[in-house]
């Protein structure tokens, strides 16, 4: 509820929040109580962003959208949702509390479903290793906790210690996405965003990790004129006959140092903004 804060003291505007994550309902209310009516919650998915502006009296947007994608600082430090790998708790990972879990995730997949999953999802180079490792000892002790998958992990990436990423870093990123469909509701969103947003309207993404950031790229060069979809994770964008959208930022927008000073979480973050275009 960050950003959102910010956008209500700085800014005039009616904003309409959507997280899947029950938890942020308390965070909510708070911002509620304080702006009233400029500001509206809704517990959900933005893959869903079209039926809920229609259910609030909307169709089309006229300021913009801001989708701050990835795991929050909130989930990442509690250690019952088991997000982190530096924290011990139940291997769930789901950011709505509903659904499949990565424990049930990783007990319903064969060795080659998970071992693309670890490479399509994390870049995971020992991604087949860490998949055989995994089904090979899932059934001789539970595996139903962060650090026992750490463990295993780390016994295929022993040569790792040295790096400056942790080890599980890239398992657990593909983990989180699977179970949490995250590509799949960044698609929709984008699709969703191309048709509601008005004139003069922007979207901005901000992004973790290069897997985002490279289907965000794409489709903003795509709906600008720029490129051919070539990417297999990108949504495949009708041709457009007249190009509606125009790039604001050719280069992503980083975190300065006294942001990453702040919260060194933000580190990996880009942001990159596109505009529709008065035609």
């Amino acid at each position: 509820m960050v950003i959102q804060r910010k956008y209500l003291k700085r800014l005039i505007v009616n904003l309409l929040s959507i997280d899947k994550d029950p938890t942020v309902k308390n965070y909510a209310k708070k911002l509620k109580v304080k702006y009233k009516k400029r500001f509206t919650f809704v517990n959900d998915d933005f893959e869903n962003l079209e039926s809920i502006i229609k259910e609030n009296n909307k169709t089309l947007v006229s300021g913009g959208i801001v989708a701050d994608l990835g795991v929050s600082s909130f989930q990442l430090d509690d250690s019952e949702r088991g997000f982190s790998f530096n924290k011990d708790g139940p291997l769930d990972m789901r950011m709505s509390g509903e659904g499949v879990t990565a424990q049930e995730l990783i007990y319903s997949l064969d060795e080659k479903e998970l071992a693309r999953i670890l490479w399509d999802y994390g870049d995971e180079e020992k991604s087949r290793a860490i998949a055989k490792m995994i089904i090979k000892e899932r059934n001789k002790e539970v595996l139903d906790t962060t650090f026992k998958l750490v463990k295993l992990i780390k016994r295929v990436k022993k040569s790792d210690h040295k790096k400056k990423n942790h080890p599980a870093t890239k398992s657990f990123q593909a983990l989180r996405i699977a179970t949490n469909q995250e590509l799949k509701s960044l698609k929709k969103l984008l699709m969703i965003s191309e048709k509601i947003l008005l004139p003069g309207a922007r979207l901005v993404l901000i992004t973790f990790h290069s897997l985002e950031d490279r289907i965000v790229k794409l489709f903003f060069n795509e709906i600008s004129g720029k490129q051919e979809n070539l990417n297999r994770h990108l949504p495949q964008v009708i041709k457009i006959k007249k190009v509606k959208f125009k790039v604001i930022n050719k280069k992503p927008i980083l975190p300065s140092s006294a942001e990453i000073k702040s919260n060194k979480r933000a580190r990996s973050a880009k942001l990159r903004v596109v505009e529709r275009m008065v035609i």
